[in-house]
């Protein structure tokens, strides 16, 4: 996997971190879990907004 230096990932799952880090050791982590090598569900988390934000045009639902 290529890394953008632009953005900050998660030092423990790898995850894109769009929010304010977690930070222990002068390392960035996305949760606190992942800090302390816990499996974390961030990612599974990140998806489900981005669905919801793209199934959510603003328009009404359509008549049938």
């Amino acid at each position: 996997m290529t890394l953008n230096p632009e953005f900050v990932y998660c030092q423990g799952c790898g995850v894109e971190i769009t929010w304010s880090p977690y930070i222990a050791n002068s390392q960035h982590y996305c949760c606190e879990e992942c800090s302390r090598g816990i499996q974390c569900r961030c990612a599974e988390r990140m998806e489900l907004d981005d669905d919801r934000k793209s199934s959510s045009s603003g328009a009404p639902p359509p008549y049938e």
